[in-house]
């Protein structure tokens, strides 16, 4: 079970052994008052424990209200099915954007999406929420594992999307993937249209979406377009460098401005495993294809990225038009 829900349960069970307590509070040495002083201490210990080490993989418990949610026992299928799914893909994208250095493809298989499975393992009592956890390999980790973090950063980054302040939403904007907008749209969506609430609590990350929440953040983000095209350019290459995965061309023209971003992984290993490919085309005029991705929050630049994803020498004709 993830740990701050763990912690927030047994806070729920101090607080009231506390007024118990207080209500014993007459005869300090009397049978209730010992006993409600004995589970106190024992709680104490336990929030103490928790709040020591934590678990090495992924533990999550996403947490339902509002219209989709009847008591505290029953939910509608088709709901639950959509947030969760739509959960699942906004995790699976947080672990891939720390797998890769270029920017995620807007469309298409991600990488490490075999190791981003959660699994529910068992509904939250007293609420209609569910834990989600990874599955540990028979061999123990020694470090938090790569979808424990992944899971925690889904959670900061729907919090600082959230925040009121329109100057932080931005920032959070411009500094995330494009992909990864798409998946929290699409999150925010499901919620708003079925006119839900949730908390989501990790380990050491919660968030409380409120329907108000869900609100603003739906409307926010339906203010927010992705785009992607792909084109030639021509120009100088003026280098590559395949650890850092990026590239710099000289477009044709005195006074352009140098072009940079990010390189292809495929386009990587060709180039640093194939010595004349890359004596072919360094310092030398090229046809680049390159893809550009753009954030756009009502019709204003949010972020633009580009990335390199094939090279070839210039034609002859072209050759003589290039600085």
């Amino acid at each position: 079970m993830p740990t701050l829900l763990s912690i927030e349960g047994l806070e729920a069970d101090r607080r009231y052994v506390e007024r118990q307590l207080a209500e014993a509070g007459g005869g300090t040495w009397g049978t209730a008052f010992l006993m409600w002083k004995s589970r106190l201490a024992e709680i104490e210990e336990q929030i103490a424990a928790l709040a020591a080490p934590r678990s090495n993989y992924a533990s999550v418990a996403v947490v339902f209200d509002g219209n989709p949610v009847i008591g505290s026992g029953d939910i509608r299928l088709d709901f639950t099915t959509e947030a969760l799914d739509s959960y699942q893909k906004l995790v699976t994208l947080a672990l891939a954007s720390k797998l890769v250095i270029e920017e995620l493809p807007q469309r298409g298989p991600l990488p490490g999406a075999d190791r981003s499975r959660l699994f529910i393992r068992d509904i939250v009592r007293g609420s209609m929420g569910f834990i989600l956890e990874e599955i540990a390999p028979d061999q123990h980790e020694a470090f938090p594992t790569a979808l424990k973090d992944a899971v925690e950063n889904t959670t900061q980054l729907l919090t600082s999307l959230n925040s009121v302040s329109e100057e932080e939403f931005e920032t959070t904007l411009e500094n995330t993937q494009p992909r990864i907008v798409s998946a929290v749209q699409k999150f925010a969506k499901v919620l708003y249209e079925a006119g839900a609430s949730t908390r989501i609590v990790g380990d050491k990350q919660r968030i409380d979406l409120s329907t108000d929440d869900v609100g603003r953040l739906s409307r926010r983000l339906s203010e927010v377009d992705v785009t992607e095209e792909v084109g030639p350019m021509d120009g100088i290459l003026l280098g590559v460098l395949p650890d850092s995965r990026e590239f710099e061309l000289k477009p044709p023209g005195d006074d352009a401005v140098t072009i940079k971003g990010a390189i292809s992984e495929e386009l990587a290993l060709k180039y640093t495993a194939d010595a004349a490919f890359k004596e072919r085309l360094l310092l030398q005029p090229v046809r680049a294809q390159i893809k550009v991705i753009r954030t756009t929050r009502n019709g204003r630049l949010v972020r633009e990225r580009r990335v390199l994803e094939a090279l070839e020498p210039a034609a002859p004709s072209l050759v003589g038009s290039l600085p």
